[in-house]
């Protein structure tokens, strides 16, 4: 079986060269996915990833998302700690480009972290999963250290492009599976 490193270059080089048409399109059929499952639907506080280098797109998702009243907390990225900072948001304007090309919460926001014990469903950002729900990110553990700590009702659901799903992949005993993985074409629960 291939590393998790090399399985990661291979489907970031794939994603990254994805047509931006393409990937609009099919964050559109996915995200809609999402937004009919009862997973979202009785959720009230969601953790969303704000979409970096072609990940499906989350910014439309969260647009609707505030408009139907729920709460919306984005993951500020605490490099130094290798932590991630739950944070509500409001609106866009509660919002800044980081240093690598993303949106993340003004770090004035970030003295105010959201609980993670009150969110009912974390969407997750990743590379590469599989079938059995295994997630390869970048790494670096961020998203396996905050759900090791949610309730046990909160779900985790991963977006991904159809090609980001393989049949398997390596993975460790601190590997958080997720509870759904979602793409164009299928929803892997």
């Amino acid at each position: 079986m291939k590393t998790k490193a090399d399985i990661r270059k291979e489907i970031l080089d794939i994603r990254n060269n994805l047509d931006i048409n393409e990937a609009v399109s099919k964050s559109s059929i996915i995200i809609d996915k999402l937004k009919n499952t009862d997973e979202y639907k009785n959720s009230t506080n969601i953790m969303v990833y704000m979409d970096f280098k072609n990940e499906v797109n989350t910014k439309i998702f969260i647009h609707e998302a505030l408009s139907e009243g729920k709460i919306i907390i984005i993951p500020y990225t605490d490099m130094k700690n290798i932590e991630i900072i739950p944070v509500e948001i409001k609106d866009f304007s509660d919002l800044v480009m980081c240093k690598f090309g993303y949106l993340e919460p003004r770090k004035e926001k970030i003295d105010k972290p959201y609980d993670v014990k009150l969110i009912d469903l974390v969407v997750v950002p990743g590379v590469v999963f599989d079938k059995s729900k295994n997630r390869v990110g970048f790494g670096k553990g961020y998203y396996d250290r905050l759900l090791i700590n949610r309730k046990i009702s909160c779900k985790a659901i991963a977006l991904a492009y159809e090609f980001q799903v393989l049949e398997e992949v390596p993975a460790n005993e601190h590997d958080i599976k997720m509870d759904m993985i979602i793409t164009e074409e299928n929803i892997y629960k």
